[in-house]
C-alpha cells in the first residue's frame, strides 16, 4: 500500500466510526411547550323536547261529551271551556242527594224533639233512666246518617261541577285522545279516568339528555346551555340545567345521567318532539397554563414510558408510590403524570394538577410552569428506541413519598 492511499483509509474509517455513532444516538422525542391560552369547556348531548308538568284533564262524572270546543295545538286561559259531558245522570245523582240529606236532616231533628221530650218525662219521674238513655243513641245514629248524606251530596255537587270540564291552567292542548260524542268513565282516582286531553304551559320547555360519566365533574346545576334543533338550523335557544338525576343509566356497558334542561320558548317555535343538541357551557377559562391532551396519562398506564425508555412495567410500578398504582391487595388511585425534557437532554416522569378539558387541551393546576417542553406520549413510536434515553421519576413520585399528590380538579 502507497503512503497516499493511507490518509484515505483513515478518513474512510473515521466517516464509518462516525455513523455508527450518529446511529446509535439517544432517540430524541417529540415534544412541545407548555403554553398559556384559553380554555372554553363544552359538554355536548343529544335529547327530544318535551313539556314541563303537563297535566292530565279528567272528569268525575261519566257519559258523553255533547261538546268539545277546542282542538290539539289550541291556546287556553284558566278557566276556558274544554269539554261538556252530559250532565243528566250527575244531575240526577245530585237531586238524589239532595233528598237523601234533607231526610236525614229531618231524622235528625225529630230525634232532637224526642230527646226534649223523654227529658221533661223523666224529670216527672214518668219514664226510666234506660227509656231516657234510648234517645242518645237516637240522636247519635241521626247524626252519622246525616254526616254521610252531606258527604255524599258534596260529592255528587262535585260531579255535576266537572261534567263542565275548564282548564286548570294557562296553556296548550298537547293532546286530545277524546272525540266529541265519546263515552268516558269518572276519574275515581289518580290513574283512574279517560284522559280528556293534555294541557302544558309551552312557554318553557325541557330537553333530557344523557351525559357521559367522564363528562359529569363539568356539569352542575345552574349553568348556561344553547339548544340547536333539527327544525331551526339556524338558530339557538338559550336554556339552563334544571336538574340532574342521581340514578345512572346503562347503555351498552357505558354509564350516563339523566340531565334536564330548561329552555325558554316565549315565542312558541319549539314544540314537543323536536330531536335537538344541547351544548352546555362549562367553563370559560382565560390565560391559564395548558398542554394538549395527549401529552398527560394516568399513573396506571405505563406501557408508553415502558417502551421509549426500555423500562419493564413492572419496575416502573415498583418506582411508584403505592397510592399512584394499584398493587397487589390495593387498588391505586391513578394520578396523572407527564414526561418533561430536562436540560440535560434527560427526561422527568412528573406529576400534576389538573383542571377542565376541551378534549384537546387541559388546564395544568400545579406540576408544570409555562416554556417548559412535554413529550407528545400519543406520538412516540411504537417499537423500542435502539438507544433509549435516561428517564427519572419526581421525588413525590417516588416509592415512600408522603402520599400528597396532586389530583385532578372536580
Amino acid at each position: 500500500m502507497s503512503s497516499r492511499s493511507i490518509p484515505v483509509v483513515l478518513i474512510a474509517t473515521a466517516l464509518v466510526v462516525a455513523c455508527q455513532s450518529k446511529s446509535a444516538s439517544t432517540t430524541v422525542l417529540p415534544t412541545t411547550s407548555v403554553t398559556r391560552g384559553d380554555i372554553n369547556v363544552r359538554v355536548q348531548a343529544t335529547g327530544v323536547l318535551e313539556p314541563i308538568n303537563p297535566v292530565d284533564v279528567k272528569s268525575k262524572a261519566s257519559g258523553q261529551i255533547i261538546q268539545m270546543p277546542v282542538e290539539v295545538g289550541a291556546l287556553v286561559k284558566r278557566g276556558d271551556l274544554l269539554a261538556q259531558v252530559d250532565p243528566r245522570d250527575v244531575k240526577n245523582q245530585y237531586d238524589q242527594a239532595m233528598g237523601d240529606d234533607l231526610v236525614s236532616t229531618a231524622a235528625l231533628q225529630t230525634a232532637m224533639r224526642d230527646r226534649a221530650r223523654k227529658d221533661s218525662l223523666f224529670a216527672r219521674h214518668v219514664i226510666t233512666i234506660s227509656e231516657h238513655d234510648s234517645t242518645k243513641s237516637a240522636i247519635a245514629a241521626a247524626i252519622s246518617n246525616m254526616i254521610g248524606s252531606r258527604s255524599a251530596l258534596d260529592l255528587a255537587r262535585q260531579k255535576l261541577e266537572d261534567a263542565t270540564v275548564r282548564a286548570p291552567i294557562v296553556g296548550t292542548i298537547v293532546s286530545r285522545p277524546v272525540t266529541n260524542g265519546m263515552l268516558i268513565t269518572s276519574a275515581t282516582s289518580a290513574n283512574g279516568g279517560t284522559t280528556l286531553m293534555t294541557v302544558a304551559d309551552l312557554g318553557r320547555v325541557r330537553m333530557r339528555v344523557t351525559i357521559d360519566e367522564v363528562e359529569m365533574a363539568n356539569v352542575r346545576v345552574g349553568l348556561p346551555a344553547s339548544v340547536a334543533v333539527d327544525a331551526f338550523p339556524d338558530r339557538t335557544f338559550d336554556g339552563v340545567i334544571e336538574k340532574i338525576e342521581p340514578q345512572a343509566v346503562v347503555t351498552q356497558g357505558v354509564t350516563f345521567f339523566p340531565v334536564m334542561v330548561n329552555i325558554s320558548n316565549k315565542d312558541g317555535a319549539l314544540m314537543p318532539g323536536m330531536n335537538g343538541e344541547v351544548t352546555i357551557k362549562a367553563a370559560d377559562l382565560s390565560k391559564v397554563v395548558q398542554i394538549p391532551i395527549d401529552a398527560m396519562r394516568a399513573t396506571n398506564e405505563l406501557a408508553p414510558v415502558s417502551r421509549m425508555f426500555a423500562i419493564p412495567v413492572d419496575t416502573l410500578t415498583n418506582l411508584l408510590r403505592r397510592d399512584l398504582v394499584a398493587g397487589e391487595g390495593t387498588t391505586g388511585i391513578p394520578g396523572r403524570y407527564v414526561i418533561v425534557a430536562l436540560p440535560n437532554d434527560g427526561y422527568e416522569m412528573r406529576l400534576i394538577k389538573v383542571g377542565p378539558t376541551d378534549l384537546r387541551v387541559v388546564e395544568v393546576l400545579d406540576g408544570l410552569k409555562e416554556g417548559e417542553k412535554v413529550v407528545m406520549l400519543g406520538a412516540i413510536m411504537t417499537s423500542r428506541p435502539a438507544v433509549p434515553p435516561k428517564l427519572q421519576i419526581a421525588e413525590n413520585m417516588k416509592r415512600g413519598a408522603p402520599a400528597t399528590r396532586a389530583a385532578s380538579k372536580p
